[in-house]
C-alpha cells in the first residue's frame, strides 16, 4: 500500500498553475516546514508546496518531533500569501483540519473528527496533525507555511513518543483503495481550496465549520498550560475567534492556541 511518491502523477492530478512557485519533492529532508521557511526568505513566491518521503528532523507544535519514517506516510508544507493581518490567522489551523478530513471522506474514511487546535483523530487515536508557522509579516499581510503529517501506513515497529496514539489510513478500513499519490493529491487540493476561502471570509469561516468544530464539544480533556500546571475540564466549543471555551470547577475559561496543550481527550 505504501507506494513510491511520484511528482508527475501528483501534478496530473492536480489543477495546472495551482503552485505558480513549484511542486518540490525530496526523497528525504530534514523538515518540509524549515525548507518552505527558508525559501520564503530567499524569495521565491507562494503558493508552492514541499513534499517529503522522509523527514530527519520533523516539527509538530511547541517543537515537538514529529515521527517521519520513510515510504511510509505524507509530509507535506504549502506556502501561501495571504492578504490578512497575522492576528486573523488564528482559526487557520482548525480550517486546515477541516481540510485534511474532507480528504480523507473523500477516501471512505468517515469517522475523523478534529482536536483542537492542530490535529484530526480517529476515535482517540491520531491519523494526523498541523504544524502553521508565518514569514514576512507585515501590518495587512504575511506568508504562511502549512506543514501537514498524515499517517499512511506506520511501519509496525514505531511506538508512539507522546501520550497520543496514532492511527493511520491502512488500518482505517477506508472504503477505496488507498494510493498515496492519489490522497496527497486531494489534500493539496482541499488545502488550497480552504486557503482560498479563509482568505475571504478570515474568521467569519468559524459558522461554516460548525459542525466540525462541535465534535469536541461536552468532552472532558486533560489542559496543560504552558506554565506547567495542569487542569481537566469539559469542552464547551469554540469561540468567535477560534478560541477553546472550557467549563473548569465551574467557570468557563477562554483558552487560545498558544496558550495550552489538549493532552488528554475522554472520548
Amino acid at each position: 500500500m505504501a507506494n513510491e511518491l511520484n511528482k508527475e502523477i501528483v501534478l496530473q492530478l492536480v489543477e495546472e498553475g495551482l503552485f505558480p512557485g513549484g511542486v518540490h519533492l525530496f526523497d528525504s529532508i530534514d523538515s518540509t516546514n524549515d525548507w518552505s521557511l527558508a525559501e520564503l526568505r530567499q524569495g521565491r513566491e507562494p503558493a508552492f508546496v514541499c513534499i517529503a518521503d522522509h523527514q530527519s528532523k520533523g516539527r509538530g507544535r511547541r517543537g515537538r518531533h514529529w515521527l517521519s519514517p520513510p515510504s511510509a506516510n505524507i509530509y507535506y508544507s504549502l506556502a501561501w500569501h495571504f492578504e490578512l493581518p497575522v492576528d486573523k490567522l488564528c482559526a487557520l489551523s482548525l480550517v486546515q483540519g477541516v481540510a485534511v478530513k474532507k480528504a480523507l471522506e473523500k477516501i471512505g474514511i468517515n469517522n475523523a473528527w478534529l482536536k483542537w487546535p492542530n490535529d484530526v483523530l480517529i476515535g482517540d487515536k491520531k491519523i494526523a496533525g498541523i504544524l502553521i508557522e508565518t514569514s514576512d509579516v507585515r501590518a495587512d499581510s504575511c506568508n504562511v507555511v502549512i506543514g501537514t503529517g498524515l499517517n499512511f501506513r506506520m511501519p509496525d515497529n514505531i511506538t508512539p513518543e507522546s501520550d497520543m496514539r496514532w492511527t493511520d489510513v491502512a488500518h482505517s478500513n477506508c472504503a477505496m483503495p488507498a494510493d498515496r499519490n492519489r490522497l496527497l493529491a486531494i489534500l493539496l487540493k482541499e488545502a488550497v481550496s480552504m486557503c482560498r476561502l479563509y482568505q475571504q471570509k478570515a474568521i467569519a469561516i468559524l459558522p461554516d465549520i460548525k459542525a466540525e468544530l462541535d465534535a469536541l464539544n461536552g468532552r472532558e480533556v486533560g489542559v496543560h498550560l504552558v506554565n506547567g500546571d495542569r487542569l481537566t475540564g469539559t469542552v464547551l466549543g469554540v469561540n468567535e475567534r477560534g478560541e477553546l471555551r472550557v467549563l473548569v470547577n465551574g467557570n468557563e475559561r477562554i483558552f487560545n492556541s498558544a496558550d495550552i496543550s489538549l493532552r488528554q481527550v475522554l472520548c
